[in-house]
Protein backbone atom coordinates (compact mmCIF):
# COMPACT_ATOMS: atom_id res chain seq x y z
CA UNK A 1 0.00 0.00 0.00
CA UNK A 2 0.69 3.48 -0.05
CA UNK A 3 3.59 4.81 3.08
CA UNK A 4 1.53 6.28 5.49
CA UNK A 5 3.10 9.09 6.01
CA UNK A 6 2.38 12.25 8.89
CA UNK A 7 1.46 15.72 8.13
CA UNK A 8 4.87 16.79 8.50
CA UNK A 9 6.07 14.13 5.81
CA UNK A 10 3.73 15.03 3.44
CA UNK A 11 4.55 19.08 3.33
CA UNK A 12 7.79 17.79 3.30
CA UNK A 13 6.92 16.00 -0.11
CA UNK A 14 5.15 19.02 -0.98
CA UNK A 15 8.64 20.80 -0.34
CA UNK A 16 10.02 19.16 -2.52
CA UNK A 17 7.92 18.94 -5.76
CA UNK A 18 8.73 20.59 -8.91
CA UNK A 19 5.26 21.88 -10.22
CA UNK A 20 7.36 22.87 -13.37
CA UNK A 21 8.89 19.60 -14.13
CA UNK A 22 5.22 18.13 -13.78
CA UNK A 23 3.77 20.28 -16.20
CA UNK A 24 6.29 19.14 -18.77
CA UNK A 25 6.22 15.33 -17.84
CA UNK A 26 2.68 14.26 -16.26
CA UNK A 27 1.49 12.37 -18.99
CA UNK A 28 4.95 9.99 -18.97
CA UNK A 29 4.79 6.81 -16.26
CA UNK A 30 8.01 7.90 -15.35
CA UNK A 31 7.50 11.93 -14.66
CA UNK A 32 7.38 14.22 -11.96
CA UNK A 33 3.70 13.35 -10.13
CA UNK A 34 3.33 14.89 -7.09
CA UNK A 35 2.45 11.32 -5.20
CA UNK A 36 -0.02 13.35 -2.96
CA UNK A 37 -3.43 11.94 -4.69
CA UNK A 38 -4.03 9.54 -1.38
CA UNK A 39 -3.61 12.36 1.01
CA UNK A 40 -5.84 14.37 -1.03
CA UNK A 41 -8.72 11.65 -1.24
CA UNK A 42 -7.94 10.97 2.29
CA UNK A 43 -8.61 14.59 3.08
CA UNK A 44 -5.97 14.44 4.86
CA UNK A 45 -4.73 17.68 3.14
CA UNK A 46 -6.51 19.93 0.31
CA UNK A 47 -6.13 21.66 -2.71
CA UNK A 48 -6.14 25.42 -0.98
CA UNK A 49 -3.28 23.91 1.13
CA UNK A 50 -0.44 22.73 -1.75
CA UNK A 51 -1.34 25.59 -3.65
CA UNK A 52 -0.69 28.07 -0.96
CA UNK A 53 2.34 26.08 0.00
CA UNK A 54 3.54 25.81 -3.01
CA UNK A 55 2.82 29.62 -3.87
CA UNK A 56 4.92 30.57 -0.62
CA UNK A 57 7.72 29.27 -2.33
CA UNK A 58 7.98 31.30 -5.05
CA UNK A 59 5.98 29.67 -8.02
CA UNK A 60 4.00 32.10 -10.08
CA UNK A 61 0.43 30.89 -11.25
CA UNK A 62 1.92 30.31 -14.98
CA UNK A 63 4.76 28.33 -13.83
CA UNK A 64 1.83 25.94 -11.47
CA UNK A 65 -0.42 26.45 -13.99
CA UNK A 66 -0.71 22.64 -15.25
CA UNK A 67 -0.43 21.40 -12.09
CA UNK A 68 -3.71 24.02 -10.53
CA UNK A 69 -5.48 22.53 -13.02
CA UNK A 70 -5.01 19.29 -12.02
CA UNK A 71 -6.06 20.32 -8.63
CA UNK A 72 -8.96 22.39 -10.13
CA UNK A 73 -10.11 18.92 -11.61
CA UNK A 74 -10.36 17.77 -8.30
CA UNK A 75 -12.71 20.35 -6.82
CA UNK A 76 -14.47 20.40 -10.07
CA UNK A 77 -15.66 17.25 -9.77
CA UNK A 78 -15.93 17.51 -5.74
CA UNK A 79 -18.55 20.39 -6.79
CA UNK A 80 -20.22 18.37 -8.89
CA UNK A 81 -20.91 15.50 -6.42
CA UNK A 82 -22.81 18.07 -4.23
CA UNK A 83 -25.11 18.60 -7.26
CA UNK A 84 -24.88 15.11 -8.65
CA UNK A 85 -24.86 11.81 -8.06
CA UNK A 86 -21.33 10.57 -9.65
CA UNK A 87 -23.52 6.53 -10.26
CA UNK A 88 -25.92 8.36 -11.99
CA UNK A 89 -24.14 10.01 -16.12
CA UNK A 90 -23.35 13.30 -15.89
CA UNK A 91 -23.92 13.97 -20.12
CA UNK A 92 -25.33 10.78 -21.70
CA UNK A 93 -25.40 7.19 -22.02
CA UNK A 94 -21.98 4.99 -22.80
CA UNK A 95 -21.16 4.64 -25.90
CA UNK A 96 -20.69 0.95 -26.04
CA UNK A 97 -21.55 -1.99 -23.81
CA UNK A 98 -21.26 -5.57 -24.13
CA UNK A 99 -21.56 -6.72 -20.76
CA UNK A 100 -22.82 -4.00 -17.88
CA UNK A 101 -22.77 -6.93 -14.76
CA UNK A 102 -19.03 -8.11 -14.82
CA UNK A 103 -15.52 -7.54 -15.86
CA UNK A 104 -13.01 -9.45 -18.58
CA UNK A 105 -11.53 -12.03 -16.82
CA UNK A 106 -8.36 -10.69 -18.16
CA UNK A 107 -8.81 -7.24 -16.16
CA UNK A 108 -9.05 -8.88 -12.78
CA UNK A 109 -6.25 -11.50 -13.40
CA UNK A 110 -3.70 -8.99 -15.20
CA UNK A 111 -3.73 -10.48 -18.49
CA UNK A 112 -4.91 -8.50 -21.03
CA UNK A 113 -1.58 -9.35 -23.15
CA UNK A 114 -1.13 -5.50 -23.04
CA UNK A 115 2.04 -5.08 -21.08
CA UNK A 116 1.88 -1.70 -19.35
CA UNK A 117 -1.62 -2.26 -18.26
CA UNK A 118 -1.15 -5.84 -16.72
CA UNK A 119 2.12 -4.21 -15.12
CA UNK A 120 0.08 -1.63 -13.66
CA UNK A 121 -2.85 -4.04 -13.01
CA UNK A 122 -0.11 -5.91 -10.96
CA UNK A 123 0.85 -2.66 -9.14
CA UNK A 124 -2.66 -1.56 -8.20
CA UNK A 125 -3.08 -4.54 -6.37
CA UNK A 126 0.46 -4.45 -4.56
CA UNK A 127 0.34 -0.36 -3.76
CA UNK A 128 -3.10 0.77 -4.16
CA UNK A 129 -2.08 3.15 -7.12
CA UNK A 130 -2.11 3.58 -10.34
CA UNK A 131 -0.54 6.84 -12.57
CA UNK A 132 -3.23 8.75 -13.45
CA UNK A 133 -2.43 7.68 -17.76
CA UNK A 134 -2.60 4.18 -17.16
CA UNK A 135 -5.98 4.67 -15.56
CA UNK A 136 -7.04 6.29 -18.53
CA UNK A 137 -5.95 3.60 -21.12
CA UNK A 138 -7.11 1.20 -18.79
CA UNK A 139 -10.71 2.86 -18.88
CA UNK A 140 -10.62 2.97 -22.56
CA UNK A 141 -9.97 -0.89 -22.85
CA UNK A 142 -12.24 -2.11 -20.73
CA UNK A 143 -15.32 0.01 -21.78
CA UNK A 144 -14.54 1.01 -25.04
CA UNK A 145 -13.41 -2.09 -26.05
CA UNK A 146 -14.61 -4.77 -24.12
CA UNK A 147 -17.87 -3.16 -23.40
CA UNK A 148 -18.01 -3.44 -19.91
CA UNK A 149 -20.03 -0.88 -18.53
CA UNK A 150 -18.32 2.09 -16.23
CA UNK A 151 -20.57 1.80 -13.07
CA UNK A 152 -19.15 -1.85 -12.83
CA UNK A 153 -15.79 -0.93 -13.48
CA UNK A 154 -15.80 2.10 -11.31
CA UNK A 155 -16.91 0.48 -8.44
CA UNK A 156 -14.45 -2.18 -8.65
CA UNK A 157 -11.28 0.11 -9.58
CA UNK A 158 -12.37 2.36 -6.43
CA UNK A 159 -12.11 -0.25 -4.06
CA UNK A 160 -8.61 -0.86 -5.17
CA UNK A 161 -7.13 2.48 -4.57
CA UNK A 162 -5.91 4.36 -1.73
CA UNK A 163 -6.43 7.57 -3.32
CA UNK A 164 -10.59 6.41 -3.93
CA UNK A 165 -12.13 9.33 -4.65
CA UNK A 166 -16.14 9.00 -5.88
CA UNK A 167 -16.36 12.02 -7.61
CA UNK A 168 -13.68 11.92 -9.19
CA UNK A 169 -13.16 8.11 -10.12
CA UNK A 170 -16.58 7.82 -11.48
CA UNK A 171 -16.68 10.67 -13.39
CA UNK A 172 -13.32 10.39 -15.28
CA UNK A 173 -14.55 6.99 -16.06
CA UNK A 174 -17.64 8.50 -17.43
CA UNK A 175 -15.49 11.39 -19.20
CA UNK A 176 -13.69 8.02 -21.38
CA UNK A 177 -16.52 6.34 -22.33
CA UNK A 178 -18.73 9.32 -23.94
CA UNK A 179 -21.14 9.43 -20.38
CA UNK A 180 -18.85 12.54 -19.03
CA UNK A 181 -18.00 14.04 -22.41
CA UNK A 182 -18.88 14.92 -25.96
CA UNK A 183 -16.62 11.93 -27.44
CA UNK A 184 -14.78 8.91 -26.41
CA UNK A 185 -11.20 8.92 -25.74
CA UNK A 186 -8.72 5.90 -27.31
CA UNK A 187 -5.59 5.48 -26.73
CA UNK A 188 -3.18 2.08 -29.21
CA UNK A 189 -0.29 0.81 -28.64
CA UNK A 190 1.88 3.57 -30.05
CA UNK A 191 0.37 6.00 -27.62
CA UNK A 192 1.13 3.88 -24.90
CA UNK A 193 4.66 3.06 -25.82
CA UNK A 194 5.33 6.37 -25.49
CA UNK A 195 4.18 7.23 -22.08
CA UNK A 196 4.87 4.28 -20.15
CA UNK A 197 8.12 3.16 -21.95
CA UNK A 198 7.67 0.53 -23.08
CA UNK A 199 8.01 -0.88 -26.97
CA UNK A 200 5.59 -3.48 -27.29
CA UNK A 201 4.17 -4.52 -31.02
CA UNK A 202 1.45 -7.15 -31.84
CA UNK A 203 -0.92 -6.27 -28.57
CA UNK A 204 -4.57 -6.40 -29.25
CA UNK A 205 -4.24 -2.31 -29.27
CA UNK A 206 -1.76 -2.47 -31.84
CA UNK A 207 -3.09 -0.97 -34.89
CA UNK A 208 -4.09 2.49 -36.04
CA UNK A 209 -6.39 5.76 -34.52
CA UNK A 210 -8.60 5.28 -37.36
CA UNK A 211 -9.45 1.33 -36.78
CA UNK A 212 -10.07 1.91 -32.81
CA UNK A 213 -13.87 2.95 -32.48
CA UNK A 214 -14.33 -0.15 -34.37
CA UNK A 215 -12.31 -2.34 -32.56
CA UNK A 216 -14.19 -5.12 -29.90
CA UNK A 217 -12.03 -7.46 -28.21
CA UNK A 218 -13.64 -10.95 -27.21
CA UNK A 219 -13.42 -11.86 -23.07
CA UNK A 220 -14.56 -14.22 -20.81
CA UNK A 221 -16.52 -12.33 -18.04
CA UNK A 222 -16.48 -12.86 -14.28
CA UNK A 223 -18.64 -11.10 -11.27
CA UNK A 224 -15.72 -8.98 -9.71
CA UNK A 225 -15.48 -10.09 -5.59
CA UNK A 226 -16.98 -7.25 -3.49
CA UNK A 227 -17.48 -9.52 -0.51
CA UNK A 228 -15.04 -8.00 2.28
CA UNK A 229 -17.40 -6.03 4.51
CA UNK A 230 -15.80 -4.28 7.59
CA UNK A 231 -17.57 -5.92 10.94
CA UNK A 232 -19.43 -3.99 12.82
CA UNK A 233 -18.11 -2.09 15.58
CA UNK A 234 -19.18 -2.04 19.45
CA UNK A 235 -20.19 1.71 19.82
CA UNK A 236 -17.30 4.31 20.61
CA UNK A 237 -16.47 5.31 24.39
CA UNK A 238 -17.88 8.67 24.26
CA UNK A 239 -17.13 11.36 27.20
CA UNK A 240 -20.25 13.20 26.94
CA UNK A 241 -19.08 16.00 28.57
CA UNK A 242 -16.51 16.96 25.16
CA UNK A 243 -17.44 17.34 22.01
CA UNK A 244 -17.37 14.77 19.33
CA UNK A 245 -15.02 15.46 16.26
CA UNK A 246 -16.34 12.73 13.27
CA UNK A 247 -13.67 11.76 10.90
CA UNK A 248 -14.74 9.96 7.62
CA UNK A 249 -12.46 8.04 4.87
CA UNK A 250 -13.13 10.94 3.19
CA UNK A 251 -12.07 13.60 6.26
CA UNK A 252 -9.04 12.57 8.20
CA UNK A 253 -7.56 16.58 8.38
CA UNK A 254 -5.09 16.03 11.25
CA UNK A 255 -5.35 20.41 11.47
CA UNK A 256 -9.03 20.32 12.01
CA UNK A 257 -9.99 21.40 15.18
CA UNK A 258 -7.09 20.08 17.02
CA UNK A 259 -6.84 22.71 19.66
CA UNK A 260 -9.72 20.96 20.97
CA UNK A 261 -10.19 17.85 23.17
CA UNK A 262 -12.94 15.87 21.95
CA UNK A 263 -14.11 12.45 21.24
CA UNK A 264 -12.43 11.87 17.90
CA UNK A 265 -14.73 8.88 15.88
CA UNK A 266 -13.51 7.20 12.36
CA UNK A 267 -16.93 6.88 11.32
CA UNK A 268 -17.33 4.04 8.31
CA UNK A 269 -20.93 4.59 7.31
CA UNK A 270 -22.31 0.75 6.00
CA UNK A 271 -25.09 2.15 4.45
CA UNK A 272 -22.31 3.77 1.74
CA UNK A 273 -20.85 0.69 1.59
CA UNK A 274 -22.39 -1.68 -1.67
CA UNK A 275 -22.05 1.90 -3.58
CA UNK A 276 -18.48 2.46 -2.51
CA UNK A 277 -16.71 -0.62 -1.40
CA UNK A 278 -13.16 -0.74 -0.04
CA UNK A 279 -11.18 -3.60 -0.04
CA UNK A 280 -10.29 -5.27 3.03
CA UNK A 281 -6.08 -3.98 2.14
CA UNK A 282 -7.33 -0.44 1.90
CA UNK A 283 -9.98 -0.47 4.24
CA UNK A 284 -6.84 -1.43 6.69
CA UNK A 285 -4.50 1.20 5.52
CA UNK A 286 -7.05 4.03 5.64
CA UNK A 287 -7.74 2.93 9.43
CA UNK A 288 -3.73 3.22 9.79
CA UNK A 289 -3.31 6.65 8.18
CA UNK A 290 -5.82 7.86 10.63
CA UNK A 291 -4.34 6.43 13.57
CA UNK A 292 -0.75 8.40 12.21
CA UNK A 293 -2.70 11.31 11.82
CA UNK A 294 -5.52 12.14 14.73
CA UNK A 295 -4.69 11.26 18.23
CA UNK A 296 -6.93 9.29 20.02
CA UNK A 297 -9.14 8.25 17.03
CA UNK A 298 -11.58 5.40 17.60
CA UNK A 299 -12.83 2.51 14.72
CA UNK A 300 -16.49 2.73 14.59
CA UNK A 301 -18.30 0.72 11.98
CA UNK A 302 -21.89 0.71 11.66
CA UNK A 303 -24.90 2.85 10.56
CA UNK A 304 -25.62 6.55 11.27
CA UNK A 305 -28.94 5.61 13.14
CA UNK A 306 -26.52 3.13 15.88
CA UNK A 307 -23.86 5.92 16.40
CA UNK A 308 -26.20 8.99 16.84
CA UNK A 309 -28.02 7.81 19.73
CA UNK A 310 -24.75 7.99 21.65
CA UNK A 311 -24.18 11.70 20.35
CA UNK A 312 -25.29 15.18 21.81
CA UNK A 313 -25.46 16.33 17.85
CA UNK A 314 -25.38 20.00 18.71
CA UNK A 315 -21.71 19.56 19.86
CA UNK A 316 -20.88 17.53 17.18
CA UNK A 317 -19.16 18.24 14.34
CA UNK A 318 -17.79 17.04 11.03
CA UNK A 319 -16.49 18.45 7.72
CA UNK A 320 -18.82 19.14 4.11
CA UNK A 321 -19.11 15.75 2.37
CA UNK A 322 -21.99 14.86 -0.21
CA UNK A 323 -22.06 11.08 2.30
CA UNK A 324 -22.13 12.64 5.41
CA UNK A 325 -25.17 16.02 4.22
CA UNK A 326 -27.82 13.78 6.29
CA UNK A 327 -26.07 13.54 9.59
CA UNK A 328 -27.99 16.64 11.29
CA UNK A 329 -24.65 18.02 12.66
CA UNK A 330 -22.17 21.16 12.66
CA UNK A 331 -20.65 21.03 9.20
CA UNK A 332 -17.22 23.17 8.95
CA UNK A 333 -16.65 23.53 4.94
CA UNK A 334 -13.61 21.99 3.27
CA UNK A 335 -10.90 24.47 1.59
CA UNK A 336 -11.50 24.76 -1.90
CA UNK A 337 -9.03 27.02 -4.81
CA UNK A 338 -12.64 29.08 -5.37
CA UNK A 339 -14.19 29.21 -1.99
CA UNK A 340 -17.07 31.22 -2.92
CA UNK A 341 -18.99 28.73 -5.21
CA UNK A 342 -22.13 27.09 -4.29
CA UNK A 343 -24.12 27.41 -7.35
CA UNK A 344 -23.67 24.18 -9.71
CA UNK A 345 -20.35 24.24 -11.35
CA UNK A 346 -20.79 23.90 -14.97
CA UNK A 347 -18.27 22.63 -17.49
CA UNK A 348 -14.72 22.51 -15.95
CA UNK A 349 -12.99 24.74 -18.42
CA UNK A 350 -15.87 27.46 -17.28
CA UNK A 351 -15.35 26.57 -13.91
CA UNK A 352 -11.14 26.80 -14.19
CA UNK A 353 -11.53 30.64 -15.56
CA UNK A 354 -13.30 31.38 -12.46
CA UNK A 355 -10.71 29.57 -10.15
CA UNK A 356 -8.00 31.52 -12.15
CA UNK A 357 -9.64 34.76 -11.61
CA UNK A 358 -9.98 34.32 -8.18
CA UNK A 359 -6.53 33.29 -7.60
CA UNK A 360 -5.20 36.07 -9.86
CA UNK A 361 -7.01 38.52 -7.41
CA UNK A 362 -5.43 36.75 -4.77
CA UNK A 363 -1.83 37.89 -6.03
Amino acid sequence: MMPLLSIAEIYALIDEFDPVRYGKTRNYQNGGVSKLSAYFSRGVISTRQVYERLRERGFSLYEMEAFLMELCWRDHSQRVWQHHDPQLEARAAQHYIHNDQQLPTAILEANTGIQAIDDALRELRATGYMHNHLRMYLAALVCNHYGAHWRTAAKWFFGQLCDADAASNHLSWQWVCGANAPKVYYANQDNINKYTGSSQKGSPLDTSYEALPALRIAATWQTPNYLFEPNPTNPALIDTTLPTHIYTPYHLDPKWRNTTTANNILFWDLQHWDDYPFSEAVFNWINDLAKVQIPNIQLVVGTWGDLQSRLNLQDTFTKEHPLTAAYGVNVDQRAWLWPLSEEKPGSFFNYWKKVQKHLRREN
